[in-house]
């Protein structure tokens, strides 16, 4: 059989097989055989019979195995076991129907399994390339050095590059906190530049925690929550492997801030309560919505032993990345400061001087080229390139945890966005830039894996694991849950609960993903403003389980329970019965008032295994001023400053550590936006 070139098979094949092209196009494609070509186009053979395997990494090790007669695919199967079951497992239908659809590897990725489908479509290409006789380039063979956990890498060296800009401040990451950093730069009188891989800004969500000042007020919720309380639970959280300072910081003045970031909007419609009714055009445009407010009749934070502060707050609209008008408005407020972007281009390498301060950084240009651009800063440097998920070497080496439970990591799958390559944004650049030229990365990096728990969410129902044991005292908050998840026989657990539920709702805590309020059913649906979290009807979830019986023999039983494990479940559910009539739980310290016997059939059941990773949250070692500090001696680290190093967003480390704390809503969106201010502002005065 003829070769062609890796580089024009894949079109062949496709065009071929479906009769699409002819024995003169398949010539002239990059040089392809004309033999071939004509075999092809004249229904000759195209492939060698056979069935042929090929692999490449997904989350894990993907398989595709594809049959092939002389002209066409006759047979797909996808082995993705590896991958995360309900993400890229379920994709694995739409994928295998579309290979053999297109009779080519050039297929559609499947929506929130991006990992997954590109590394089906790799190795489908491997098979083709198999039965197509296709010569492989071979890269050049490098010595090995990998000892398996070479995170960093060596800093690239580049030979030269094609042109130089002068500005005062360069910002490396467009997202919400690198746009905050560079309107607040660009306001101060600064040359800004803005340097993004991305097509435009990243962003997600909308929530904010939020502490006093006018927004507050507004909502009658100025000093319900002291702010060195909040600020003491954080540090809990993240076992006083944090810094205090930053948090006391923010938690004093980024009500302040939050104002500035608001004022860049004069469209926004904000409400005075969770889900006030507004019209559609106030919804399209955005509104912005105290969260829990007014708070659920039966609870108080303050008698909670997990307690969520009722000082969050969300932007909400009918845009696909919810927030986007207000980092949009943002962005073009530094652009009429001044700013200027460089979009679908890549930070690559810091530059320094003889005395250690940041001049500048090499940026590469995806869209001219890939030309290397180097772009000097008088004033400094700020690095807000996001968290590192998506990096599967680092995460294995600051989180290894999630790497090797196979936690879902929405970083990786480009969740959060994807450069103007199609890869992840979420790949550790500045992690990177800044530790090869010598900064400190923070210890104990905290993967935001709070669960979010089923139909009914982290909602503290009984709990179950497979060997029908009860395991936990359930009414914790999500993190804390997902921690607990973990530990149990195979990560799985069952949530379970009886047809009263609705009775019980209101008793919940107000906590991040539980239920906490019911809807009455006759209140209107056409509110723009309906759906939350945290409110229901009780029809609404009328089919949110998984498994629905009249007893509880027959429940469990459907939930994979028997024998022994049937007694025991039976058992669990027996005791548990007698804690919620006697009115404690001497097991596990649930409190009484969410202790509900289950009694009234028919019974649910939701199966819980764990949950997706958000980000992982540990960048540059940090403090309340956004410097970075020198590495040296990892033993007695000196912690100088460098000069001209600035960080916000998620590479500003020491914020938390060890876990993402969750007794606010919306931290993460709060630190972001108040320290992507403090950094323009300070790399410009040179603070």
């Amino acid at each position: 059989m003829s070769k062609i070139s890796r580089k024009s098979f894949l079109k062949i094949a496709a065009a071929a097989a479906m009769g699409g092209v002819t024995a003169g196009a398949l010539s002239a494609c990059n040089g392809a055989d004309s033999a071939a070509a004509s075999s092809a186009a004249s229904g000759g053979a195209i492939y060698t019979p056979g069935t042929y395997t090929g692999t490449a990494q997904g989350i894990g090790e993907v398989k595709v195995t594809m049959t092939f007669s002389e002209s066409a695919i006759t047979e797909v199967v996808v082995d993705a076991s590896n991958e995360t079951a309900d993400i890229g497992g379920a994709a694995v239908p739409t994928l295998q129907e579309a290979l053999m659809e297109a009779q080519s590897a050039e297929i559609d990725g499947v929506a929130g399994a991006t990992v997954t489908a590109n590394a089906v479509k790799a190795a489908a290409a491997s098979c083709i390339e198999q039965a197509m006789g296709v010569a492989q380039e071979t890269p050049a063979e490098t010595e090995e050095t990998d000892d398996g956990d070479d995170w960093l890498g060596e800093e690239p060296e580049i030979a030269s590059v094609s042109e130089e800009q002068d500005f005062d401040v360069v910002i490396i990451g467009a997202g919400l906190s690198g746009v905050c950093a560079a309107r607040a730069a660009a306001e101060e009188g600064a040359k800004v530049a803005l340097v993004e891989k991305s097509s435009s800004f990243n962003c997600r969500s909308g929530e904010y925690a939020l502490l006093n000042g006018s927004l507050n007020k507004r909502w009658g919720r100025e000093n319900i929550v002291d702010e060195d309380v909040v600020v003491d639970r954080l540090m809990r959280e993240c076992t006083y492997r944090n810094k205090r300072s930053i948090l006391k910081k923010w938690a004093t003045h980024a009500h302040e801030v939050m104002d500035w970031f608001i004022e860049a909007y004069p469209e926004l419609t904000i409400c005075d309560s969770t889900r006030e009714v507004v019209t559609q055009e106030q919804f399209d445009k955005g509104i912005l919505v105290p969260l829990a407010w007014p708070q659920p009749e039966h609870y108080d934070y303050r008698n909670e032993e997990f307690p969520t502060f009722p000082s969050s707050m969300e932007f909400r609209s009918s845009r696909s990345d919810q927030q986007g008008f207000m980092v949009e408005a943002n962005l073009n407020k530094a652009i009429e400061a001044g700013a200027t972007t460089f979009f679908g281009c890549f930070g690559t390498k810091l530059l320094k001087d003889a005395d250690g301060r940041v001049t500048g950084v090499i940026i590469r240009d995806a869209n001219n080229g890939n030309a290397y651009i180097q772009l000097n800063a008088s004033k400094g440097v700020i690095l807000a390139t996001g968290d590192n998920s998506g990096d599967e070497k680092i995460m294995k080496h600051f989180a290894p945890e999630i790497v090797e439970k196979k936690i879902a990591n929405m970083g990786a799958m480009g969740m959060l966005g994807v450069d103007v390559e199609g890869k992840t944004v979420e790949t550790g650049d500045g992690l990177r830039m800044g530790a090869w030229i010598g900064a400190k990365v923070q210890d104990f990096h905290a993967p935001m894996t709070h669960h979010m728990g089923s139909g009914m969410g982290v909602t503290p129902f009984l709990q179950l694991n497979k060997r029908g044991e009860r395991f936990m005292n359930e009414c914790i908050p999500g993190q804390q849950l997902e921690n607990q998840i973990e530990l149990q026989p195979e990560c799985t657990s069952f949530q379970i609960y009886d047809s009263n539920w609705g009775e019980q709702i209101p008793y919940m805590p107000a906590n991040h993903g539980g239920l906490c309020y019911i809807i009455p059913e006759d209140e209107d649906e056409s509110n723009p403003n309906f759906t939350d979290r945290q409110y229901t009807k009780i029809s609404a979830k009328a089919e949110a389980y998984q498994f629905k019986a009249d007893t509880l023999e027959d429940l469990l039983t459907q939930c994979g329970f028997e024998g022994e494990t049937l007694e025991t479940a039976l058992a669990s559910i027996e005791r548990y019965n007698e804690l919620c009539h006697a009115g404690s739980d001497d097991d596990f310290g649930k409190p009484a008032s969410r202790m509900f016997a289950l009694e009234n059939p028919p019974y649910y059941a939701c199966q819980w295994g764990t949950t997706s990773m958000l980000v992982c949250v540990g960048g540059l070692e940090s403090d309340e001023n956004c410097h970075t500090f020198t590495e040296g001696d990892p033993a007695s680290p000196k912690r100088d400053i460098i000069p001209g190093l600035y960080v916000c967003g998620n590479v500003q480390g020491s914020r938390y550590a060890v876990e993402y704390p969750i007794c606010m809503r919306g931290i993460s969106h709060s630190l972001c936006v108040y320290y992507g201010y403090v950094a323009g502002k300070n790399c410009v005065a040179g603070v």
